[in-house]
C-alpha cells in the first residue's frame, strides 16, 4: 500500500535532515540562489532556507552568480550551492560558477546540494569530473539513482549522497496559506524551454477543459526585480531577492497550481509542490529522463500523483497535435501575409519607377 500525502512528503523531508544536518558543523556561505523566474527552482530555495533555519551554525552571507564576489573566506567555513537540475552541460553557466567556486576554494568544505546530473557530451563530462576531483573535500548530493551511478561510473572521488529535492523542506503551511479553491479542471503543464521533451508549445486552450500552459514566468514581480537590479547595489540586490522576491514567486506558484482541479506536468516541481498542497498531479517525462528518474528513486509508493495511463496518453497526444497544428497555420499565415507584403512594395517600386 503506498504512502499518504503528507506521510511521503514528511518521510522525504526526514531523509535530508538525518543525513545532511551532520555534515553542516561550521558556519556557511549558502551561493548560486536562483534570481530568475523559475518556480521551481524558488520552491527549491525555500525549501533550503527551511532547512537551514533548524541549523545552530551561522550563514555567513547568501549570493547568486552575480553578487558573490569570490571574497577570502574562513578556511573552515562550509560553501553550500543551491540544489536544482543545472548541473551539466545544458544550463552550462551555473556549473562555470559551480566549478569556478571548487577551484578557488580549495581547502574549504563544499556540498552541492540535491541535483540531477545530465552532460549531453561526454568529455565536457569528464573535463568535469577531473576538475572536482581536484578538490579534496567536496561532497555532491544526487537526486535519484541515474546521477548517483553516473559520477560513480565516470570516475567521481568525492563524497556522494542521494538526497531527495531539498523543497520537501519547505514548511507546508507557508504554502497552504496561499492556496485557491479549484476553479478549472485540467492543465497540461508543459515545458517551454531547452528541458521541453516536445519542442516550444506556446500557450492555449486545447479544448473546453484542457489548459495548456508553462510557469507563470511573465509576472509583475519579475518584471520590478529586473528593473531593481539595473538601479542597485549588489547587496541592495541580494536583499531585495531574498525577503521580497522569493515569496513572491512561490505565492504566484501555489495559487496557479491549487486552481486546477487535475494537472498533467513536465515540470518537477509542479509535482512536487502539489504534493506538499495535498492535491493530485501526473508526472510526464523531460526532455532527459530527469523526471522519471526522480520517480523511480523516490515518489514511486506516492497515492496522490502518478503516470499518466494509455488513454490518457492518447488524449494528451491528441491536445499537443492540436496546439502544434494551430500553430503551424499561425506561422503559415504570418508567412504568407509578409511575402504578400514584400510583393505588394516590389510592385509598388516598380510602379514608381516606372513612371519616373
Amino acid at each position: 500500500m503506498g504512502k499518504t500525502e503528507p506521510d511521503i512528503c514528511n518521510t522525504l523531508r526526514r531523509k535530508i535532515e538525518e543525513e545532511l544536518t551532520p555534515l553542516i558543523d561550521s558556519d556557511y556561505l549558502f551561493l548560486d540562489l536562483p534570481y530568475y523566474s523559475n518556480i521551481g527552482d524558488a520552491l527549491i530555495w525555500m525549501g533550503t532556507e527551511h532547512f537551514l533555519e533548524n541549523i545552530s551554525h551561522k550563514c555567513l552571507g547568501k549570493h547568486n552568480i552575480d553578487t558573490f564576489d569570490f571574497r577570502p573566506i574562513p578556511k573552515d567555513a562550509i560553501i553550500l550551492l543551491q540544489g536544482g537540475g543545472n548541473f551539466g552541460d545544458i544550463w552550462r553557466q551555473h556549473q562555470e560558477f559551480r566549478l569556478n567556486v571548487i577551484q578557488q576554494y580549495k581547502e574549504n568544505r563544499i556540498i552541492v546540494l540535491p541535483q540531477t546530473i545530465y552532460y549531453e557530451s561526454d568529455n565536457v563530462l569528464t573535463r568535469d569530473i577531473q576538475q572536482m576531483n581536484l578538490h579534496q573535500h567536496l561532497t555532491i548530493c544526487v537526486r535519484d539513482n541515474y546521477s548517483y551511478d553516473l559520477l560513480k561510473e565516470k570516475g567521481f572521488m568525492g563524497k556522494l549522497l542521494m538526497l531527495p529535492d531539498m523543497a520537501f523542506c519547505i514548511e507546508r503551511e507557508i504554502l497552504l496559506a496561499d492556496k485557491k479553491n479549484t476553479s478549472k479542471e485540467a492543465l497540461l503543464l508543459m515545458r517551454n524551454d531547452r528541458e521541453s521533451a516536445l519542442g516550444s508549445l506556446g500557450e492555449g486552450v486545447a479544448s473546453n477543459h484542457i489548459d495548456i500552459k508553462d510557469w507563470p514566468n511573465l509576472n509583475k514581480s519579475l518584471r520590478v526585480a529586473l528593473k531593481y537590479i539595473k538601479k542597485h547595489t549588489a547587496h541592495e540586490t541580494d536583499i531585495y531577492f531574498q525577503t521580497t522576491y522569493l515569496p513572491e514567486r512561490i505565492k504566484e506558484g501555489v495559487r496557479f497550481v491549487s486552481t486546477y482541479q487535475e494537472i498533467f506536468s513536465t515540470r518537477l516541481h509542479v509535482v512536487i509542490l502539489r504534493l506538499l498542497l495535498g492535491m493530485p498531479v501526473k508526472l510526464m517525462n523531460n526532455s532527459y529522463g530527469k523526471n522519471l528518474n526522480f520517480y523511480n528513486t523516490w515518489l514511486k509508493d506516492s497515492q496522490q500523483m502518478s503516470l499518466p495511463n494509455d488513454d490518457e496518453l492518447k488524449m494528451l497526444d491528441k491536445v499537443i497535435r492540436c496546439i502544434q497544428r494551430t500553430q503551424t497555420k499561425k506561422r503559415l499565415r504570418k508567412k504568407l501575409i509578409m511575402g504578400a507584403s514584400i510583393l505588394l512594395l516590389i510592385l509598388l517600386i516598380l510602379v514608381v519607377l516606372y513612371l519616373l
